[in-house]
């Protein structure tokens, strides 16, 4: 593991190569956004669609998405100098995530060529069955990411790569960034 300090966007990050083409991102943004960041899902003026039954998605109307829009796009010289590939912002999406959610052994669509996907905040409410961050299966020992605030990784998924979320008992608000090619 080589591990780089990396300026993602208003900090320098801890960047570690886990395995070709997957990183862990730690201090991934100053604490400043981080506190904002964490006060989104309170923020009385968002508005949050069920998706599914234990994941809430931050509706793309309102300051705070135009706001992690902007910081999508202003990550991608960033991220597309670590990649090595000219990138384009697809989407953001802010999540909370509500107790049992989960996601089965899966890869993300191949239009998504990098996804940058960071912890906000956790709260387990069991310990029997604590909140869970990404496991990557591509690895020879499976690898999860800490679920930690401001800690997550980044995915250059032209290889496809296999991963999973186990359900847990608690809360987690997460930020998602994906990337197409230019």
């Amino acid at each position: 593991m080589s591990v780089q300090q990396v300026k993602i966007y208003d900090t320098l990050s801890d960047v570690d190569l886990l395995a070709p083409n997957t990183w862990a991102v730690d201090r991934a943004f100053s604490s400043d956004t981080l506190t904002w960041m964490q006060e989104i899902w309170v923020n009385e003026e968002n508005e949050f669609q069920v998706v599914r039954p234990h994941r809430r998605l931050l509706l793309k109307h309102g300051d705070d998405h135009q706001r992690l829009q902007q910081i999508g796009l202003d990550m991608i010289p960033s991220l597309s100098q670590l990649t090595g590939i000219d990138l384009n912002l697809m989407i953001v999406k802010y999540w909370l995530d509500l107790p049992g959610f989960g996601c089965q052994i899966h890869h993300d669509s191949s239009d998504i060529i990098v996804s940058f996907q960071i912890y906000i905040n956790t709260v387990s409410q069991s310990d029997d069955y604590p909140c869970h961050g990404v496991e990557f299966l591509h690895m020879e020992k499976p690898y999860e990411i800490d679920l930690r605030p401001n800690h997550g990784y980044i995915n250059l998924n032209t290889d496809l790569k296999l991963h999973q979320l186990i359900p847990g008992m608690g809360t987690r608000t997460s930020v998602m960034f994906q990337y197409n090619r230019v």
